[in-house]
């Protein structure tokens, strides 16, 4: 009895170790965004960029993914940096999560994002892991993705083929999917500059408890004239294939007054519009509760900003 329990102890720790290890791939240093995207557009679909690796490699550990050959791209310089300019924030995908955080022209001019970037694991992740990689893991549960969507923020995309821009809503296609064609990479962030008396909050849940994801994410961003709301964003995380907007909701509070009774409908309706599935996170009546509650709790909060 003694020597079977060992032997499958032995059989646990060995597929463990294989588990942990990460599956052959050939390695790539790219030194500029085209040598990126010509290694991209070479190995069509089976080429995978790496910055801080924080989500790519857990990934790769698990088996759920296994690119044949990654490119690192940490040593292109130009994709590093945040910067602001007449027509708003500009943040290079290789900015980390920290960067975001603690970034005073981010804190002063776009505090929701900073407030966002804090919430995001662990300060060990937030070192690492990068602003690209976060959007184009395109997790449904990114915490990211829902307010800068609600601050109206567009992508850059280079390629092979040469560079657009595209609304960052349109950027997520599905869960792990993105609009990113072969050889092209996302290079840039760029967050119009915030209205006057316009302010966000972005809640979660669970509230940040060290490795936990968002099981429910919310972004509100309401711009107040007097005591009406001129303009609303209420965006969805992890309760729908990809970020959403509660476009419904949104049109319930403009233009309108805020009131408890306004604030409740506004809530139940983007809770209506969200689509959760049942997992190890929670029930799809669980999420869908909880859209409301904090839809809820963000407006207040938002509204509370602007007094």
């Amino acid at each position: 009895m003694l020597n079977a329990r060992k032997r499958e102890e032995s059989t646990m720790d060995s597929e463990l170790s294989y588990l942990l290890r990460l599956p052959k791939f050939e390695h790539f240093q790219a030194k500029t965004i085209a040598e990126a995207c010509s290694l991209l557009s070479k190995h069509k679909g089976e080429g995978r960029l790496v910055a801080g690796g924080t989500d790519l490699l857990v990934s790769m550990k698990r088996r759920t993914i296994s690119p044949k050959y990654l490119i690192d791209i940490k040593s292109i310089p130009e994709l590093d940096y945040i910067r602001c300019d007449d027509e708003g924030l500009k943040i290079g995908t290789l900015a980390t999560i920290h960067d975001i955080e603690s970034s005073p022209v981010i804190r002063e001019r776009f505090p929701l994002l900073a407030d966002t970037a804090h919430q995001l694991g662990t300060p060990n992740v937030r070192n690492i892991g990068t602003i690209g990689g976060n959007l184009c893991n395109a997790a449904p549960s990114a915490d990211m993705a829902p307010s800068l969507i609600g601050l109206g923020a567009k992508v850059r995309i280079n390629g092979t083929k040469g560079e657009r821009t595209i609304a960052l809503e349109e950027f997520f296609t599905g869960p792990g999917e993105t609009a990113l064609q072969d050889g092209e990479m996302l290079t840039e962030i760029q967050v119009p500059n915030i209205s006057p008396h316009t302010h966000g909050v972005y809640l979660k849940l669970p509230a940040r408890t060290a490795i936990d994801i968002a099981s429910v994410g919310v972004s509100v961003v309401l711009r107040m004239d007097s005591k009406n709301v001129s303009d609303a964003k209420i965006v969805l995380g992890a309760v729908a294939p990809t970020p959403i907007r509660a476009h419904k909701a949104e049109e319930a509070l403009k233009g309108k007054a805020i009131e408890d009774e306004l604030i409740e409908k506004a809530s139940e309706i983007a809770a209506e519009q969200s689509k959760p599935i049942s997992d190890v996170r929670g029930s799809a009546d669980y999420r869908r509760e909880m859209v409301k509650v904090l839809t809820r709790r963000a407006i207040k909060q938002a509204v509370a900003l602007s007094h």
